[in-house]
């Protein structure tokens, strides 16, 4: 019997700390179920070793994949992966700050234009890069690893009718929110329901030593616009009382958390020297610092996921509805989500109410849903193919 020959494909080739963890999650359950070949696919591709992640090729490689070895299967990894363009992913994989100069062309150009024109540079197969065509489907089973569907109704009628379209052909669909399985019922779709497959990264990575009275901080550059002057003064008065980590998680265009903390670090560093600006050569260095603190403050899902896998007191801020839905779902009542600028000490101190040891009990939970989640699916996709 030929051994499985199967494809994943993600935003694996920037650093975005969550999109990173799920090629690695791959690989740890492939290996106890499978001795056939797993190979994951991006943009670009990356080498990976330098950011902790495992190697990805390209679209163009994925295409001569699909088209020359005829896999067996194809994994959508997971993530906010169904509304993602071809425009938007190369947006993203260019460097901070320099994506706003990219970003302004569709002030001026479509963005449907951009993105067509986007497709042909990276020799993309798909009309959408991480979704799948039917015609896909017909040729090998195509799985969904406990993706977000909550943009699915902010879709072009085009892009969702593509998006509706694989997903109902697809051999396995689980989502990590109930929110998205409201949304794909809604279409008519059902899903499986599973907490998103990074909760196992205390598997992957042990925990650390927990450092008393420290404290993470994580925001996107966006998010911070135009609430600066608040975070600062909430983030002053907590390092009265707190070691203060500002620490980048999504260093790749889109999210550009460096640009922001290095904002928020300048004016900190006047009067105090309890704040310290933490740059992460690589993903285990991220988890390392969220699992070591106290309270993980920030708009990172994936930095909520960690904080929770290793007890770490959750402050989830406001305006990221993948957040606040995922946090909803899976700790209702051992985080704090949908948080203010103004209002971050407040929501800090209401954690150190909270027994700790719910949720690290809560941490195992979801880490162990997650793995059974994720064998499930693999497991699918070995029978079919």
């Amino acid at each position: 019997m030929t051994p499985p020959n199967v494809v994943s494909v993600g935003a694996f080739d920037r650093f975005n700390y969550g999109d990173l963890l799920f090629p690695l999650v791959l690989d740890s359950r492939w290996a106890a179920l499978s001795e056939g070949t797993l190979s994951h696919y991006a943009l670009w591709g990356a080498r990976g070793k330098g950011w902790g992640t495992a190697r990805s090729g390209s679209a163009r490689d994925l295409r001569r994949c699909l088209t020359e070895q005829s896999p067996t299967g194809c994994i959508v990894a997971g993530g906010e992966v169904l509304s993602a363009t071809w425009y938007d992913l190369t947006r993203h994989s260019i460097p901070s700050g320099f994506d706003l100069a990219v970003a302004a062309l569709h002030r001026t150009v479509p963005r449907r234009q951009l993105s067509r024109v986007c497709r042909v540079l990276a020799g993309g197969t798909w009309d959408l890069p991480l979704v799948p065509d039917t015609a896909t489907s017909r040729r090998m089973p195509v799985v969904y690893n406990a993706v977000g569907a909550t943009s699915v109704d902010t879709l072009s009628v085009d892009d969702r009718s593509r998006v509706l379209g694989s997903l109902r052909a697809a051999e396995y669909l689980s989502v990590r929110d109930n929110s998205s399985v409201d949304i794909l019922r809604s279409h008519g779709i059902d899903a499986d329901l599973a907490p998103d497959s990074a909760a196992v990264i205390d598997t992957l990575f042990p925990a650390t030593q927990k450092r008393p009275r420290t404290l993470v901080f994580q925001c996107s550059r966006q998010w911070l616009k135009g609430h600066e002057d608040e975070v600062v003064t909430q983030l002053r008065a907590l390092s009265e009382r707190y070691e203060v980590s500002l620490l980048a998680i999504g260093l790749a265009g889109g999210h550009s958390d460096l640009t922001a903390l290095r904002r928020l670090f300048r004016r900190l560093s006047r009067t105090t020297s309890r704040v310290r600006l933490v740059k992460p050569a690589n993903v285990r260095e991220v988890a390392a610092e969220i699992a070591s603190a106290d309270c993980y403050v920030g708009t990172s899902l994936h930095g909520s996921i960690t904080a929770i896998a290793y007890g770490t007191a959750v402050v989830g801020l406001d305006r990221i509805p993948k957040l606040s839905e995922y946090l909803a779902t899976w700790a209702p009542d051992s985080t704090v989500r949908g948080v203010s600028a103004s209002a971050i000490v407040e929501s800090v101190d209401t954690t150190e109410l909270f027994d700790s040891r719910e949720l690290v009990d809560v941490g195992r939970r979801l880490s162990r849903a997650s793995a059974a989640s994720t064998d499930r699916m693999l497991s699918t996709l070995l029978e079919a193919g």
